[in-house]
């Protein structure tokens, strides 16, 4: 593996030095019950966009369940760990709809025979978009899960990534940088979505097509770190492959509890045709305010958390509607897929009222990737740690009922690599209607930058 920054490895070699741990604890082999009952599923229907029922009969049970942490034959329970930034002013308002996410589809599954009859829990933790709790809630619950179906922050999730691999524990994580995919980096941190770099390449494509200018100019800014500086590496990547100056106007400048108003003085005094800038979106409303307050026009994008439909019943409404364009990792609330007509359903029936519905959306792909891995350890009959870990990567293709591209996670980085981005238009209206606030543009766009950009390695390396 890649090595990671001093200060991260000290602070993981400390904290993992004063865990007490359960590495020691050997894998234990329990004998199931013989057969298996016939079950009764309701699925959406992939031609109609509806859910119908459909009964299968399993087959027969392995004759042993391999086991060792988060699982519990004799209680029938399978416990998933999430590592959220729940309370922090930096993510937390989108997260949180994610865990509701995940919580709306586990009960869905448990409700319809769990896996394979074993109900999966939950088991959340508050990491506040910070390295040391990372770290410390990890140590916490490292043997009472066999999985974890969250992990909020790129420099949270590689803290813990050497313990994550040396556990053999998976970890999908809500941050799409492009260090995932790299398969020397991270192993345990799983991919899913096009990464903060390939998403740049994609939405500038999108931008200039759309611009009807030859050569656009383009001005960047950002927060340091791999959300920010990830992106970025993106965006210049393509800028140089299509011949386009940039003015760097805060290029890992946009800092919290800072005056970012200079970024977005700097933004208007470029005169661009286009803006592109990641940060967490009370950030970004910061730079993008300072600019529109000014008369400022141009059209603006950036990584997708940078964005929150939340704008759309704020005094930006009118302006964001006008500016942004807009990318996202899985499909927004108003796609027709199967997957989503499934989401819908179950938000309809516990009567939530979350207004970031794409969010909840998204929790639903990332629990989709941990029960595709369980059910194939479980068919292995092997659901330790490492069985789990070892069936997920053995998946060429991992659907998601339309809700995402597809992913692969075998074979080499460039094989593994995924391309596709959703493109929307932000709208108060729909937004107003119930709606996520995002109108499809494209459900899987490529463009031809993302297309024939040779990824062979992660576009910024901490």
């Amino acid at each position: 593996m890649k090595k990671l920054r001093i200060f991260v490895l000290l602070l993981v070699l400390a904290l993992v030095a004063a865990a007490c741990g359960g590495d020691s604890e050997e894998t234990t082999t329990t004998a199931a019950e013989g057969g298996m009952d016939e079950t009764t599923t309701t699925t959406a229907a992939p031609d109609e966009g509806g859910t119908e029922e459909t009964t299968t009969t399993a087959g027969e049970m392995p004759a042993e369940i391999k086991t060792d942490f988060g699982v519990d034959l004799d209680a029938g329970t399978i416990t998933i760990g999430q590592l959220a930034d729940l309370t922090s002013p930096n993510f937390s308002a989108l997260v949180n709809p994610i865990i509701d996410g995940q919580k709306l589809y586990f009960d869905y599954i448990n409700a319809n025979g769990g896996i394979n009859g074993l109900m999966i829990e939950m088991l959340p933790k508050d990491t506040q978009y910070s390295s040391e709790l990372h770290i410390q809630a990890y140590e916490e619950i490292r043997d009472q899960v066999v999985a974890i179906s969250h992990g909020t922050g790129s420099s949270t999730n590689l803290a813990i990534a050497d313990q994550l691999f040396e556990d053999k524990m998976i970890l999908v994580p809500a941050t799409w940088y492009s260090g995932w995919t790299d398969t020397e980096i991270a192993p345990g941190v799983v991919h899913t979505g096009a990464s903060y770099c390939i998403e740049a390449m994609n939405l500038l494509d999108w931008m200039k097509d759309e611009s009807g200018l030859d050569a656009p100019t383009l001005a960047l800014a950002s927060l340091p770190g791999d959300f920010g500086l990830d992106s970025m590496a993106g965006a210049q990547k393509w800028a140089e492959i299509n011949g386009i100056e940039y003015v760097d106007a805060g290029i890992g400048k946009i800092i919290p509890g800072q005056d970012n108003k200079p970024i977005g003085d700097a933004i208007v005094a470029s005169g661009a045709d286009i803006v592109f800038v990641t940060a967490p979106p009370s950030l970004f409303s910061e730079v993008y305010g300072t600019a529109v307050g000014q008369g400022f026009e141009a059209m603006w994008s950036g990584a997708g958390p940078t964005y929150n439909p939340a704008f759309l019943s704020s005094p930006l409404a009118d302006a964001i509607q006008r500016d942004w364009y807009g990318g996202f990792y899985s499909q927004p609330w108003g796609s027709e897929s199967a997957g989503m007509a499934l989401v819908h359903q179950l938000y309809d029936e516990a009567g939530s009222e979350e207004p970031l519905k794409d969010y909840i959306a998204l929790g639903v792909v990332e629990a989709m990737i941990v029960e595709n891995a369980l059910r194939k350890a479980y068919e292995n009959g092997d659901l330790t740690r490492e069985g789990v870990f070892n069936a997920l990567y053995s998946f060429d293709s991992m659907e998601f009922m339309g809700m995402a591209p597809a992913e692969r996670y075998t074979g080499s980085t460039a094989d593994q690599v995924q391309r596709a981005l959703t493109l929307y238009r932000p709208s108060a209206a729909d937004f107003a209607a119930g709606g996520s606030g995002a109108v499809i543009v494209d459900p899987e766009f490529v463009g031809p930058t993302a297309e024939s950009f040779e990824f062979t390695e992660a576009c910024w390396s901490f």
